[in-house]
């Protein structure tokens, strides 16, 4: 059964117009190579990419938001799909291995559940978390092109009332049924800002951000009978 990496990049569709995403993959690629030599890595692109670090280069129609449209036409039966804004640190293809299993791999978001007109989506309960779309693992069978299909679909139906894809994502993976894993978070260390940003968001009124957006739900270590609030925080992990 064959494997590998996918990337999915345009500079021509919209995003942050001050960073190049197909040097980003190139850099991110680079780093994976290191790590895995071995590594099959296919480009999909709206335009020419001369770099010996991907093993294919394929030249697509591409839009914005649109990685999900392309995740069908991985040339390999167990696929990782890599954000272009990475650096991978150490071998991830145990993660290849984990397929074996599961159908979907993933990590979770800081936006866990957020507030939009959207009835498939408010209707799930908030701990079953938006999924980052940066790092996403799955092989080629029904249950994914159920899930592919259910997300192209939401995410047209709710496109004006939000751009991004990982609420569509979230309601696509419920109601596909796939067999999903959830990943350790060093598998997608996000930035130290990110969840500040969620946080700030919260307290600043944000309308889609609930009171109790990432709020713990439980504490789980020795000596809490003996805390404040404050000083359970400063004495429980980050995440």
């Amino acid at each position: 059964m064959s494997v590998g990496y996918i990337y999915i990049v345009s500079n021509s569709v919209g995003g942050v117009k001050s960073t190049d995403y197909i040097k980003e993959a190139i850099f991110s690629a680079k780093s994976l190579r290191m790590v895995d030599s071995n590594a099959n890595i296919t480009l999909f692109t709206d335009s020419q990419v001369n770099d010996e670090v991907f093993n294919d280069v394929k030249i697509v129609k591409m839009s914005l938001r649109c990685k999900q449209k392309f995740f069908l036409e991985s040339p390999y039966n167990k696929t990782i799909y890599i954000d272009s804004d990475t650096y991978i640190n150490h071998n991830i293809s145990d993660m290849f291995k984990m397929l074996d299993k599961y159908e979907l791999l993933g990590c979770h978001d800081y936006a866990r559940k957020r507030i939009f007109n959207i009835p498939e989506y408010m209707n799930i309960p908030y701990c079953f978390s938006e999924i980052n779309g940066g790092i996403i693992a799955f092989k080629k069978c029904p249950n994914f092109n159920k899930l592919v299909e259910l997300w192209n679909h939401y995410y047209n139906k709710y496109y004006s009332i939000v751009i991004w894809d990982q609420p569509s994502f979230r309601i696509a993976t419920w109601e596909s049924n796939i067999n999903l894993y959830i990943l350790p978070n060093e598998y997608n260390r996000r930035a130290l800002a990110t969840k500040e940003k969620c946080i700030n968001c919260r307290r600043s009124g944000d309308p889609r951000f609930g009171k109790d957006h990432l709020k713990t739900r439980i504490y789980h270590f020795h000596g809490l009978e003996n805390m404040n609030s404050e000083e359970r925080e400063k004495n429980a992990q980050h995440f």
